[in-house]
């Protein structure tokens, strides 16, 4: 009986691979969750070796990354040699991939004027960056000059707001220096330094949804049109820009 539960134990320990048990009965089940509890060990899943992956010259992009991924996820958990040497291959082979595309692009844009975005927006050049900056001053302050004539704008604050009478004095430069009306309508009956003929608010802030002070409004006199440049105390550029922008400019033209 004994001979035979011997013999029954060498066949058992038989199935148990040569690799696994070297080293299957030195370690406790309490230490190893993957050993096997009676007398045969966990199978380990086996790892697909990156030889085994398709080329990279093959793949597309998607496919790259995920290989990379993987290459990564090998690499960390058996942490060899081999296994990093490949994630870090195929990870250069990326990067050379991207450098390339990176240089055909700037090559495709320099040599294609209508995909070159410097030309139709700011440009990246220095020498260029002053004579745009100075070409762009003086077509907003000509569009201010221009509208004097035929625009003015309307100017709506209360007297007991801080920031409108921080904005006063900016659009008392801007009609000096442009030459376009302000018309002050104050909400409460108070008025300014700059502006003490203020007209009180005869229902126009409500048609306009006058909710927050100080407001200007640009008003074409010719067809009585009537835009918001904007809400809030602004500089004097900002509101040469604005008036610019909003009467010379389509959206995304200039942005």
């Amino acid at each position: 009986m004994k001979r035979y539960l011997l013999l029954l134990l060498g066949a058992l320990c038989g199935i148990v691979s040569a690799e696994e048990r070297s080293t299957y009965w030195s370690r406790s089940t309490w230490d190893d969750p993957e050993r096997g509890f009676l007398w045969y060990a966990t199978p380990r899943q086996p790892v697909a070796p990156p030889e085994t992956l398709r080329p990279m010259t093959e793949m597309s992009n998607k496919e790259l990354g995920e290989a990379i991924e993987r290459l990564l996820n090998i690499a960390v958990e058996q942490q060899t040699p081999e296994t990093v040497r490949s994630y870090l291959l195929a990870q250069q082979y990326a990067m050379n991939r991207a450098s390339r595309f990176s240089d055909v692009f700037r090559r495709t844009v320099w040599a294609s004027p209508e995909l070159d975005y410097s030309l139709r927006g700011r440009p990246a050049n220095a020498l260029a960056v002053a004579a745009y900056d100075a070409q762009r001053v003086q077509a907003r302050n000509g569009t201010s000059a221009a509208l004097a004539a035929t625009h003015g704008l309307f100017f709506f604050f209360k007297g007991d707001c801080s920031y409108c009478h921080q904005l006063a004095p900016v659009l008392n430069m801007y009609q000096r220096a442009y030459g376009v009306e302000v018309f002050p309508v104050s909400l409460d009956g108070g008025t300014l330094p700059e502006f003490p003929n203020a007209r009180r608010d005869n229902g126009s802030a409500r048609k306009l949804q006058v909710n927050a002070v100080p407001a200007l409004f640009l008003a074409d006199k010719r067809s009585g049109a009537i835009q918001p440049i904007g809400y809030g105390l602004m500089s004097l550029e900002d509101i040469v820009t604005r008036v610019h922008t909003l009467t010379r400019t389509q959206p995304g033209e200039e942005y």
